[in-house]
């Protein structure tokens, strides 16, 4: 049995990468949560994922899932947060409090949707995408 242990022991080890240190190597890679406004904030329920995770011990967890960089690239039915926008940095101070306060720490996967949209263009601009749109 200590064998086991020791070989995962490293995941629990404080890891520097550039000058942020994250106290240990357990982490949430970045998925569609679902629960931001239709305009793109964050919601109680969207801070209380996160910080739920951060009770539970998790180092670091990057949220997002995919956010919108520019205005015309579409949110998308999946509810994903709005980064074209100043109106999410209060939005976002509240989730990284919520995250620090319980030691954990919190990045965001920034992306333009591209082509990643409803069929019925959801109220959207025209669609952008490096590849072909069919």
């Amino acid at each position: 049995m200590e064998d086991r242990v020791m070989a995962f022991e490293a995941m629990f080890q404080p890891i520097q990468i550039g000058k942020l240190t994250i106290r240990n190597r357990v982490l949430s890679t970045a998925h569609a949560e679902v629960y931001a406004t239709d305009g793109g904030m964050t919601t109680d329920r969207y801070v209380k994922y996160y910080e739920e995770k951060a009770k539970g011990g998790i180092g670091l967890a990057i949220c997002g899932g995919s956010s919108s960089v520019a205005i015309d690239s579409p949110q998308g039915w999946w509810k994903s947060v709005n980064l074209a926008t100043d109106r999410i940095i209060p939005h976002f101070q509240n989730l990284a409090d919520a995250m620090h306060k319980h030691g954990a720490k919190i990045m965001i996967q920034i992306t333009h949707m591209g082509r990643r949209s409803r069929w019925d263009g959801d109220h959207w601009p025209t669609l952008m995408s490096p590849s072909g749109i069919r």
